[in-house]
C-alpha cells in the first residue's frame, strides 16, 4: 500500500514538472511583438526605436499607414548622404519552445524610392541572441525578389527562422534600408508570429 502511495507521489510530481516545463514556451500562434500597428500608444511608437544616424530622417507617419492610425518610416533625399537605417524591437519574455519556428511579416510601401547601388534591398530581419555570449547568434532575413523602385503599395515582407534554439535570452527584429537608397520607405503590421 505505501509503495503504491509513493509511485503515484512520484508520478505527480513528475507530471508537474512536465506541466510546468511545456507552459514556459510559447504556443504557436503567439505574437511576440509589441505594438504591431503602430497605434497602442497615442503618442509614441514604443518600443519601436531607430538606430541612431545623423544622416537618415526617421519618423512615424500619421498620413500614410496600412492599419490603425500610423506607420514607421526612414528616408533618405540625398545621395551624399544616404546611409543605411534600422528600426529595431528587442523581445525578451517567454520564448518560443526549441525546434519551433518564428516568422516576421511586414508591411512595406515605398515613395519615390531609387537603388542606387543596384544590388541593395529593403529587408526585414530576425536576430536570437542566446544566454551565453560566446555563442553565436541565430540570425534570418528576407527581402523581395524585385528591386524595390519608384513608387509601390504596400506590400508584405517575411522572414522565417526554422529550429529556434533552445538557448535564447533576446530576440530583436530590424525593418532596414540600405545604404545608397533613396526616397521614403513606410513599415506597418509589423508581427513576429511562433509558427
Amino acid at each position: 500500500m505505501k509503495a503504491g502511495r509513493n509511485f503515484s507521489l512520484i508520478l505527480f510530481l513528475f507530471l508537474l514538472v512536465s506541466c510546468s516545463t511545456e507552459e514556459d514556451f510559447l504556443p504557436k500562434g503567439s505574437q511576440l511583438l509589441l505594438n504591431p500597428n503602430l497605434s497602442l500608444y497615442p503618442d509614441n511608437v514604443s518600443p519601436w526605436t531607430p538606430l541612431t544616424s545623423n544622416t537618415v530622417q526617421y519618423g512615424v507617419s500619421r498620413e500614410v499607414f496600412l492599419t490603425g492610425n500610423r506607420s514607421l518610416f526612414i528616408e533618405n533625399k540625398e545621395r551624399s548622404t544616404a546611409d543605411a537605417a534600422t528600426w529595431i524591437q528587442t523581445y525578451t519574455g517567454p520564448m518560443p519552445a526549441p525546434g519551433s519556428t518564428v516568422e516576421l511579416l511586414a508591411f512595406v510601401k515605398g515613395e519615390n524610392v531609387r537603388d542606387l547601388t543596384l544590388g541593395g534591398r529593403v529587408h526585414i530581419g530576425i536576430q536570437i541572441f542566446p544566454r551565453i555570449a560566446f555563442d553565436q547568434s541565430k540570425s534570418a532575413s528576407a527581402t523581395n525578389e524585385e528591386l524595390f523602385q519608384g513608387d509601390f503599395d504596400w506590400f508584405l515582407l517575411k522572414a522565417t527562422l526554422e529550429n529556434f534554439p533552445k538557448d535564447a535570452e533576446k530576440i530583436q527584429v530590424g525593418l532596414f534600408v540600405p545604404d545608397l537608397t533613396l526616397g521614403k520607405i513606410y513599415f506597418d503590421e509589423i508581427n513576429l508570429i511562433v509558427r
